[in-house]
This record gives C-alpha cells, structure tokens and sequence, in this order.
C-alpha cells in the first residue's frame, strides 16, 4: 500500500528523459531514462533538498563499474523502488571521472564510516551535505546477508522523520572526522627525503609478494597495479638497489602473465580479485594503461628484457587501436560489462578455443595458456599464460620467442572475440588521463625506438591544446564529451598536461612545447595556489561541503604530485626564473606532514625528489664553484653557460685530440658554424684566437617557437677533433648555453692543456 500513491506518477516519468538527458556525460546520460527524479551534482538539487529538508541520497559511479550498472538495472530501472527515491530523497548521480573532487571527499567519507572502498558509492546525506549513511551494492530485495535497498529506503526515511536529532549527531560526528582526516593547513615539518625514500622503501619491501608479486597487506587478496610505485622502484632499481629492482621486475612479469592482461588484444584490465593476479576486475582504464605503459617500457629499456618490450608494444597498441578516437585523443574507459554479464566478451571454454584453433592448435595454444574459471564450478574461464610454463620459459631467456611463435593462434583467436558483442567504450576525452597517455607513448617511443608512437602523442596533445586549453582567459578543461566541452579542470589536468607538455618538448625537441608547458604552469599556480603555497586540488570557485582530502600516489599521481614534478623541470630548463623552485618548495612544505607519515603512499613525489633536478631544487643551496670562469661572476649557480657544459680532453698525449662535451638536459648550444650571425658559435680558442683546423660534430636542427626555420644545435654529448695546438697557448671554449624557451649568459670556459 505505501507505493500505491505514487505509482502512477512514476509511470509516467519512466516514459519521458529525467534532467540527466540534458548532461553531456556519458555515464549520467545512461541514466536518463531511469524512472528515477535524478539531479546532476549543483545548486538546484542542494536547493532543493534544503527547501523541502529531505536528505540526498548521492550515487558516485562510473562508465565502466559492473556494479554501477547491476544497480541501474536491479534499482533504479524499478518502478516501485524508484517511486520510493523520489518520494523521500534528492537524488544525485555523480561519474566519478567527471567530478573527481566530490568522489575524494566522499570516498574519505565512506573510508571512515566502513573502512572499505569502491563504486559505486552510495551516500545518504543531510541537505547541508554531511554523509550519514553509506554503502556500495544494496540488493533490490531482502536477502539474509543484507538488507534490501526498499527496507533500507523506509528505515532511513523513518529515521529522518522521527529521530532528526539522532541522524544531524551522527552526521555532524562524520562530518568532524572527514575535517580531521583533510586538515586545509598543517604545519611545517622537516623535508627529510632520505628519510622518507627509506621508509617507503622498506614498507614497500615488506609488503611485497614474494611468491605472486605485488604490493599488498596480508589481509587483502585483490592485487592493483600501482603502477607510481613500480616506476619509483624501477628508478632505485637503476641506481643499484638490486631488492627494489627485483620486486618491480617480478611483478611486471607476474602481471603479464596473468588474466590481469587482456592475453588476446592487450593492455591491462584494472585489477585482479586475486593475489596471483589470474581473475580480473574486467573494465580496462586509459589511466591504468597509460602508466602501465609508461612502466613496461621504461623496464623494457633499462633491462634489454625482450619480454618486457613486447609487453609494453601490446599495451601501446591497445591505447592507439582500442582507446583511440578519430580526433586522436583518447577515449576513458572499456567497460567490465557486455550484455549485463561482467567479462562476458573475454570468457572462453576449452571446447571454443578448439573450435577456432582445431585440436592441435588447441593442444599448442595450452602448452603456454590456461584458463581460469571465472569461479568455482564455471565451465568459462580467463586466459592466462601457465605460470610455471612461462616462468621456466623466462628462465632460459625463450619466452619472447614462444610468444611470438603463438601470434598466428593468437590473432585467430582474437578474431574470433571481435566477432562477439564488444563491451561498451566511454567515448568521454578526460585531459589528464590523455596526458597520462600523450606522455606515455612519448616516453615509450623514445626509450623503444618506436617514432610512430610520439606521432600519436603528438597529435592527441595538439588536439587538447586546441579544444581544451583557452589562451585567451588562461583555463584548461577538465573533460570533452558528446562533441561539447565539459567543466573546468582539475589540479592534475593542468599538471599532468604540463608533464606530457615537457616530454614531447624533451622526444620531439619542439620549443612550442616546453612554452605551453610554462603557460600552463603559470595558470595553475594562479588558480590552484594558495597564500601557503600549498595546491588545491579543485578550483577555488567550487563550493564544496568539505576540503579535497590529499590522495597520494597510490594508483595514479596526485596532481601536487605532478605539480612539483613540472615545477623542478621548469626550474632546471629556466634558472634565471626563480619562481618555479620556489613554487615547489612552497608546495612540497605545505604536505610534508601528509608525506612524512605515509611516504610508501607518494611514491611519484618521490621520483621527482630523487631526481637530480629534484636534488637540485630541493638540497640546501651549495657554494659558487672555485673553478667558474670570470665572466660567471655574480651569477647565481645555475645561470651561467659554463655550469650547464663540461668539457674534458679524452686521454691520449698525442694529436689529434679530442675534446668531449657533455651538455646537461633540457639545453643546446650552438654549432660551429652558428646558423647566424648573431648567435655565439661554439668555438675552441687559442690565446683568445679560434684554433684552425678543429673537425666540429655536424649538427642537429632546432626549431623553436621564434625560430621556425631552424637554428644549429648540438645537444647531449659531443666530440671536437684538434688537429694541432699553439705550444703554450691558454685554451678555452667560447659558448653560450640555451634551452627552448632562453638563452644563459654566455661564457669562455678555461681549458687545460691535453695530457
């Protein structure tokens, strides 16, 4: 009977497009139909709930979320359920890619009242937004393990009607802890990197899995990525820390061995609900790929490991096949789901593989490959390579090679899966997760040789420069969808951008880059820094219920994380321009209290904090060289074209010598000849005079933003073959240093004598 008075109302809302239809999201737009009153997140909804005093009852999802859409079908496509949603509450649907800042804070809201997390997020709140009541999947019925979503509907409701003062306590509790957990400022606490290097390290060792790989507490059987920590330990790996190298090696194989990775397509589904990593989460995330490549094919690189570069070329190919739009950018996400069935497109039985494969390739294709069943007593299964198989294959370096020899089976069966219904891709263009993967390819396609992949990056960063970036009011969007631009960024889309920015600017040497680079690093200190120097993560118009709690590194870089990293780069590619180290500093000091009580929890920060650039901007500024030349005199370290060229005769006492420059990243100097006359050529001085027959090393073209027909330039190392010297002549190398944007003071480096 309590349905009875609405239900035809309802009727008739089910048969025309709620608000949501007006949304150019696609997760939102899903909902439109819904039988469901539903509100996009913003003022007529909150205005709403004040005006009537009814709580909102607030979903976070996501294209992607399985069970987002199980309850899309179970709830809010129920008549009778959604006549209780609209009777008693607000309703809000949020996608968590489009406001990531409201699914922080109420994520840290459910992380307190249920120690757990997940999507969707469901969240009753009171109409001045404080969560009193959260859960993820509620069934449409009552069941003996939990309370069906209609009771759960009527007790809330009831609690609100009869017990106000109750539900405002608990909320009001909530609400203090959410504010404890997020303070807006801390105070200042010591930057001990070696420390915090050291505690990470140590912790991560800890939890790794030494007989599956990954990262995890004992406790937790579900196995994620975490790509930034992968990275970090690869990058100590480098070093020679031969434990960290170890664990982000063991587990990059153990990963691409596992159902984890798509076996038949590439590129890696989100996570494994499993610590040996052979039953995955099904939807597959630009984010996740992107830094998966980015991983694979820095490991690729610094190891020689045929494996790991053919794993990073698959990942590549999925981004540029699967993911990639006509425009060139980048799609979100694939969905877990095809035809309401969670990995329905990847399951196969034995008896289908042999139906494409034949029995002896069937019998050739198990040699190396196992399925999985998807739970106990399911006749589907998941792909995964067999892990003693492909481990022992590993072992005598054959395991490249027996992958390759399997690529004819592969593409059968491959073929196959394309003929079956396809899960549902979410076409919507998030600017940082492009800019995770415009960085990605740049640096994949510089490390592995592969040209075409910059191209791609190219062309999807041009693509957000254009449609995304505004250069007359100096904002960034956030996302694109349905051909119509969506809301203003977020911290990590300018910094993120910033970074893909820098990397094609390094991959590609064009100038443009690194300017745009600056440009957006200006922009987002003047809208995201506050007067501590501290980076908020939303823009400070939105009016939000709580602060933006900070979220580490953990899965993907936070954006102060990213931030720091583009700010210690402009530092060392623009010296004369202080303001850059200054704002890392500024930043970095506003979280080290966060940072200095989970330092395993940052570990992209950490990179950037290691690094030598890092070092340089974060270590206590060092005394002027004894050995800068005059005419470096009165000028800060760093500002001067001798400190960024060393030049050092290669042994040998006898002509010709040769004199070897190493000229530091992110900066040129100029060829012998120069390309004009204005610009100081590089040259080698005798007594003040240029030394006659000396070879200079051809050189490479340089086209900056004012200089589109080219300048002269050498850039890393390079060697100048001399002939013949003046006996006792006083040497010395004229030169000015310069990078994409400006020019150091030139200078005349004193040389000593060859031996």
């Amino acid at each position: 009977m309590l349905l009875v008075g609405v239900l035809a109302l309802t009727a008739m809302a089910a048969q025309a497009a709620n608000r949501l239809a007006q949304s150019h999201d696609p997760y939102l737009r899903e909902h439109a139909h819904d039988p469901v009153d539903w509100y996009p997140w913003g003022d007529e909804a909150l205005q709403r709930a004040q005006r009537e005093n009814k709580p909102i009852y607030l979903s976070i999802g996501y294209a992607a979320c399985y069970w987002c859409h199980v309850a899309q079908r179970e709830l809010y496509s129920n008549p009778q359920i959604a006549a209780l949603m609209n009777r008693w509450f607000v309703n809000v649907l949020v996608d968590r890619e489009q406001r990531p800042d409201i699914d922080h804070i109420y994520m840290l809201a459910r992380q307190i009242m249920t120690r757990d997390s997940g999507w969707p997020n469901n969240v009753f709140l009171t109409p001045n937004l404080q969560p009193f009541y959260i859960g993820s999947y509620f069934p449409p019925s009552d069941t003996p393990q939990q309370t069906g979503f209609p009771t759960l509907l009527a007790t809330l409701h009831r609690n609100w009607t009869q017990h106000p003062a109750e539900v405002q306590r608990i909320a009001g509790e909530i609400a203090a802890a959410m504010r404890a957990a997020a303070p807006a400022a801390a105070p200042a606490a010591p930057l001990d990197v070696a420390a915090w290097e050291q505690a990470a390290q140590t912790e991560a060792l800890q939890r790794f899995d030494a007989l599956d790989g990954g990262f995890a507490a004992a406790t937790r059987a579900a196995r994620f990525p975490q790509p930034p920590l992968l990275r970090w330990l690869l990058g100590r790996g480098a070093s020679g820390d031969a434990a960290a190298q170890h664990a982000a090696l063991f587990t990059l194989q153990a990963m691409a061995q596992g159902g984890i990775m798509d076996q038949l397509g590439g590129g890696f589904r989100r996570y494994a609900v499993d610590p040996g990593w052979s039953l995955p989460h099904f939807e597959m995330m630009l984010a996740d790929n992107a830094q998966l490549l980015d991983v694979y094919a820095h490991a690729a690189a610094q190891t020689g490991s045929p494996e790991l570069r053919w794993v990073a070329q698959r990942t590549a190919a999925f981004l540029l096949q699967r993911l990639r739009l006509p425009q060139g950018v980048f799609a979100t996400s694939l969905s877990a789901q095809t035809g309401g069935v969670e990995g329905a497109t990847d399951l196969w039985t034995p008896q289908q593989i042999a139906a494409v494969l034949g029995a002896r390739g069937a019998a050739r294709w198990f040699s190396l490959y196992a399925l999985v069943p998807i739970r106990p007593g399911a006749t589907q299964g998941v792909l995964r390579q067999r892990r003693e198989v492909a481990q022992e294959l590993l072992r005598h370096g054959r395991l490249a090679a027996r992958l390759q020899a399997l690529a004819p089976l592969r593409h059968a069966l491959l073929a196959a899966r394309n003929r079956r219904p396809q899960p549902q891709r979410d076409d919507k263009i998030v600017v940082a997760d492009n800019a995770l993967a415009i960085r990605a390819l740049a640096q994949a396609a510089a490390a592995l040789d592969r040209p075409a992949w910059s191209d791609a990056a190219a062309q999807a960063a041009d693509w957000l420069w254009r449609h995304a970036w505004n250069p007359q009011q100096r904002v960034l969007l956030h996302q694109w969808a349905a051909g119509q631009a969506g809301n203003p960024g977020f911290l990590d889309d300018y910094a993120e951008f910033a970074r893909a920015a820098l990397a094609l600017a390094a991959v590609r040497h064009d100038a443009r880059w690194a300017q745009r680079a600056g440009d957006l690093a200006a922009a987002m200190l003047q809208q995201f820094a506050a007067a501590d120097g501290s980076l908020r993560s939303a823009p400070a118009a939105d009016a939000l219920p709580f602060a933006v709690p900070l979220q580490g590194d953990v899965h993907r870089p936070a954006g102060q994380s990213a931030a720091i990293d583009v700010f210690v780069e402009l530092a060392q590619r623009q010296p004369q321009q202080p303001q850059w180290a200054g704002a890392a500093r500024k930043a970095l000091q506003a979280m080290a209290v966060q940072v200095g009580a989970r330092p395993l929890d940052w570990p992209d920060l950490l990179q950037t904090l290691g690094s030598a650039a890092g070092q340089a901007v974060f270590a206590a500024p060092a005394p002027a060289a004894q050995s800068r030349p005059a005419d470096c005199t009165g000028l800060p370290p760093g500002a001067c074209s001798a400190d960024r060229v060393q030049a050092q005769w290669l042994p040998g006492n006898t002509a010709p010598w040769v004199l070897r420059l190493r000229i530091a990243p992110g900066f040129h100097i100029n060829a012998h000849p120069a390309s004009a006359p204005n610009l100081i050529a590089t040259t080698l001085l005798a007594d003040g005079r240029p030394v006659p027959g000396v070879r200079y090393p051809p050189a490479r073209q340089f086209r900056p933003a004012f200089a589109p027909q080219g300048i002269a330039v050498w850039e890393g190392q390079v060697d100048l073959h001399v002939a013949a010297l003046p006996a006792g002549a006083a040497l010395a190398l004229r030169l000015q240093a310069c990078n994409a944007t400006s020019c150091l003071a030139p200078s005349t480096l004193p040389l000593p004598p060859p031996d």
